[in-house]
């Protein structure tokens, strides 16, 4: 028991210092290691002490974690976010699916490997999953830990979830697009388009830490994208330098409040609204900029589930936007355009909580 409460402490030690829990639970292992431990639990275990952060008792992290392994503890958000949620949507469910998780969804990259063969040979290792409906190339895991085989380990698998996917297939990719995508970085969109299109496409990238676009062009290279296929450009997308492109993709940094079930540290960067309102100025002055290119079509995307970043900005550019031909949830916010606008839900769809609208492009393309 003492070893669970030090190695949780030392979790909750990293988190509070502003790190993801992936990489936090990743350096507590190095720590922390316990002997014959199930680390699935562990994380798992993990997860649901920092959903419960804001409401766990005790001073200091060891009391925290104690109070918890004793008496348990509800999934709780910071008070302005409850009260903003409550008012958007079904709250209850909300915290019912951040408390059970959302699905994990995968992809076969069908560059390195035959879809057919992969998902034979993940089924033979005891991976149960069942194909999406609405978009037939991916798959919802049903049990067991697609991580650990060697089909992810050589590329072959993709975790990409669903909502991610349905951006791209907003945008519509075809062969012979040149297509610009801005705040690319990790990459995932960018190798589904070239897979889409099978590698007949010019992709630039834009991205402005450079740890990120190395990291990117590293991560496309082992998914057997050829590169001489991609630009990647260093820049702040609020201050844009492309002049053109036949399609346009803004997967703008956002709050990522999205995947909170996923990475509920991400609740701790929420402790006020200051950061919903500090990305809507990054996101507004983004989009504003893709406007300004000649393309003839363009797609909007954040990984929130606050109108702020999605609805309330989109409504500023009402006159530019188009149906998104998706399969998909309308806006359920309330304003004069929702209609247009698509969400994935958590609660209702078993993804991340997402946001996608479609914008025409410039007359004189």
């Amino acid at each position: 028991m003492s070893d669970v409460v030090d190695f949780l402490s030392t979790v909750l030690y990293f988190i509070e210092k502003g790190q993801p829990l992936p990489i936090s639970f990743k350096k507590t292992k190095q720590f922390r290691k316990i002997k014959n431990a199930n680390y699935d639990e562990l994380f798992e275990l993990s997860r649901k002490l920092v959903l419960a952060y804001y409401g766990l008792k005790g001073r200091s992290r060891k009391k925290k974690v104690i109070s918890f392994l004793k008496e348990g503890a509800e999934v709780t958000l910071p008070g302005w976010m409850e009260r903003r949620l409550r008012n958007l949507v079904n709250f209850e469910s909300y915290v019912t699916a951040l408390r059970s998780g959302t699905a994990q969804w995968f992809r076969i990259n069908r560059i390195k490997g035959d879809e057919d063969k992969v998902l034979k040979s993940l089924e033979s290792k005891g991976i149960i999953f069942e194909r999406d409906t609405s978009f037939k190339y991916i798959y919802k895991v049903i049990s067991g830990n697609i991580t650990k085989t060697e089909e992810f380990k050589e590329y072959k698998v993709i975790i990409q979830d669903k909502a991610s996917v349905a951006v791209v297939e907003a945008l519509k990719p075809e062969r012979g697009d040149l297509i610009f995508e801005m705040a690319s970085a990790p990459g995932l969109k960018a190798e589904l388009i070239y897979e889409i299109t099978e590698g007949d496409v010019e992709l630039v990238l834009a991205e402005l830490d450079e740890d990120r676009i190395a990291k990117e062009r590293d991560l496309l290279l082992k998914y057997g994208v050829n590169l001489t296929r991609v630009d990647i450009v260093n820049q702040d997308s609020t201050m844009n330098s492309i002049i053109r492109a036949d399609k346009v993709l803004v997967d703008a940094p956002c709050t990522t409040s999205g995947l909170i079930s996923k990475d509920p540290s991400i609740l701790l960067s929420l402790r006020t609204p200051e950061k919903v309102l500090h990305f809507a100025k990054i996101q507004e002055s983004m989009l504003s900029e893709a406007l300004k290119l000649r393309f003839k079509k363009g797609v909007y995307s954040v990984c929130s589930i606050f109108p702020e970043e999605g609805e309330l900005i989109l409504e500023k550019f009402s006159n530019r936007l188009i149906d998104t031909e998706i399969q998909g949830r309308s806006s359920s916010h309330q304003d004069r355009v929702s209609s247009r606008f698509i969400r994935f839900f958590s609660y209702l769809d078993d993804t991340e909580d997402f946001f996608i609208a479609t914008f025409r492009g410039s007359e004189d393309f």
